[in-house]
């Protein structure tokens, strides 16, 4: 039985058009946004990489003397991941045996920190991929915005959609300066941002020219969706 979330978002994009089986949906909640159509159909038959970029879940700092590059997901960090991701998989995915609204992700690139690891592999069990699927780029630890586009120029060419998984705040950075008429206003724990690059080849990606389609946060699900998100995040907390 579909969910509270995903009929909520099926019947959303039901109501605007769709351009070759993508939903470009304005959500009500601002955080909770996905982009509309405003280009060019020519511009959408175009061939695209699709790239979604998720920073880690919230991780625990109750290890005192712990390495920062080891320190591990929290309690309500490891629920945002499985949410998200879930959310992902079945509003946009085609999880479910719902219709899928876009080509599904073949790959994750992850920093090799134990928080980002830990939430790739939600995101790796959520979407259905083998282990040999998911990928550890050291490069992507603490990486500036213009590692994480070195990282992205070098994915391989016959992959069509490729998750990124990493840390703030390079990644927001990242996300503003790759999107050509849509910024992010905060990037928090566990967000996910889905873009499309009018490109053929990875390694023609460059900044101010992909499509924003869509942009979650752990808060914003919780707000829209509280029967089933309460529990990702707190009210009166930044996540």
């Amino acid at each position: 039985m579909a969910s509270q979330a995903q009929c909520t978002f099926r019947r959303t994009a039901n109501s605007v058009h769709l351009f070759v089986r993508f939903a470009f949906i304005r959500g009500e909640d601002p955080q909770l946004t996905t982009a509309k159509h405003n280009g060019t159909a020519n511009a959408l038959l175009a061939p695209m990489k699709y790239l979604t970029v998720l920073r880690h879940a919230k991780s625990s700092w109750d290890h005192p003397g712990l390495n920062d590059h080891d320190r591990p997901l929290n309690e309500r960090g490891k629920l945002a991941a499985a949410a998200v991701c879930s959310f992902l998989q079945k509003t946009y995915f085609g999880g479910s045996g719902q219709e899928a609204l876009m080509t599904r992700p073949e790959c994750i690139i992850s920093s090799s920190a134990i928080r980002t690891l830990t939430t790739a592999l939600f995101a790796r069990d959520a979407f259905g991929l083998a282990p040999t699927d998911l990928i550890l780029d050291s490069r992507l630890y603490l990486a500036a915005s213009d590692t994480i586009l070195t990282v992205t120029r070098d994915v391989d060419e016959a992959k069509k959609h490729v998750v990124l998984v990493g840390h703030n705040p390079g990644l927001h950075e990242f996300c503003d300066r790759m999107l050509a008429r849509a910024g992010v206003p905060r990037m928090p724990t566990c967000t996910a941002v889905i873009m499309g690059l009018p490109h053929e080849y990875w390694g023609l990606a460059d900044w101010q020219e992909a499509q924003l389609i869509s942009y979650i946060t752990p808060k914003a699900l919780a707000r829209r969706f509280p029967l089933e998100f309460s529990s990702i995040s707190k009210p009166m907390d930044d996540d």
